[in-house]
């Protein structure tokens, strides 16, 4: 992907941010949805953001991401089937 094109894709993964974190709030999720805490909060996508290159609509889907503090968002990023525990737990 060019560096044009991962600008793009940034910009949009910031417009669907914004459109996510209502919807958390009004969930009443405001706090990590793995360990209930609220260090450098984040959210995490069920599968890595580039999968979404050709459905980019669905990056920005509530059941697509959970809110995670940094320390569980470490421990998701590159752990396929605690990804895959977690989301069957919540979504």
């Amino acid at each position: 992907m060019s560096q044009l094109n991962q600008g793009k894709a940034n910009l949009y993964w910031y417009e669907c941010k914004k459109k996510l974190k209502p919807i958390f709030e009004e969930k009443g999720i405001t706090r990590c949805e793995c360990c209930n805490g609220t260090f450098a909060m984040s959210f995490h996508h069920r599968s890595k953001r580039w999968t979404y290159i050709r459905r980019k609509e669905d990056l920005g889907k509530f059941e697509e991401v959970i809110l995670v503090c940094a320390f569980c968002h470490e421990k998701l990023e590159n752990d396929k089937e605690l990804t895959k525990l977690w989301f069957a737990r919540l979504r």
